[in-house]
């Protein structure tokens, strides 16, 4: 009896609702987690919601999630030790290799930081989120880009370097801006808090960097869409988790 490997092991191939499919050649998402759960929720969300709308009711793609323990990531990222962190996020890489992912993606905009590392311990692709944020701007046809992100992400250049080489001018906001936007997050979106009070602030850091320059906002911190009402948005803005998520169930199976 052939058997297939599964995260929780070897179960007969036959037994599985759907035997007849080829399983080997099936694509199945894999997503390091965890980094909040408020944005891994996002991720899962949108994965279903957008394969529905494509491929019709009931239609939910294949994804492997391994949520990390984020008091772990928050501990080493407030040391600045980057280098524990992309050991942590290349084990986790890893688990997702050897549990059947053909693709990854990481589930948080900062933790692109240590990209390479996770890139380097697998031999499955890994799309960037940043690529994904360049593809979609440039696609609107902006050229400038409001970079809203997490301090760590903000106040260094593997983010906004990585946007200006692909031809994407970046605005950031200003060092008391950054502050304030890292306490929304900590404080408020990675408990899954929206205050009145919070997204009026937004608003109005989002406006000033907006009149330096910006043409369109960068949503890089995944927990800011929970702000913004693409409806009701003053200005156009790209959301790094859609246009993330878009990028994973795009990618072609056995490619």
């Amino acid at each position: 009896m052939s058997k297939i490997k599964g995260l929780f092991g070897y179960v007969p191939k036959n037994s599985l609702p759907g035997a007849d499919v080829d399983w080997a050649a099936n694509k199945r998402v894999g997503l390091l987690g965890g980094l909040s759960w408020e944005s891994t929720a996002r991720y899962y969300t949108l994965f279903n919601e957008m394969s529905v709308r494509e491929n019709g009711p009931w239609s939910q793609p294949a994804v492997i999630i391994d949520s990390l323990d984020f008091s772990q990531i928050v501990r080493f990222r407030r040391a600045g030790d980057w280098v524990a962190l992309g050991r942590v996020l290349a084990d986790s890489a890893r688990r997702l290799e050897s549990g059947g992912a053909t693709v990854l993606g990481i589930g948080a905009n900062t933790m692109h930081r240590n990209y390479d590392d996770v890139a380097g311990a697998v031999s499955i692709p890994v799309l960037d989120v940043r690529d994904a944020m360049v593809n979609e701007v440039k696609a609107r046809g902006a050229s400038a880009v409001t970079l809203l992100g997490t301090k760590y992400l903000v106040e260094n250049t593997f983010y906004s370097s990585y946007l200006e080489r692909a031809g994407v001018f970046v605005v950031k906001p200003d060092g008391a801006q950054i502050d304030e936007l890292q306490a929304m997050i900590d404080k408020e979106l990675v408990r899954g808090v929206v205050t009145e009070q919070t997204r009026e602030r937004f608003v109005e850091i989002v406006s000033d960097c907006q009149s330096r320059g910006g043409q369109i906002v960068g949503l890089c911190c995944t927990e800011f869409g929970l702000l913004m009402d693409e409806v009701h948005s003053p200005w156009p803005y790209v959301d790094s988790v859609a246009v993330h998520v878009k990028a994973l169930l795009d990618y072609p199976e056995g490619a």
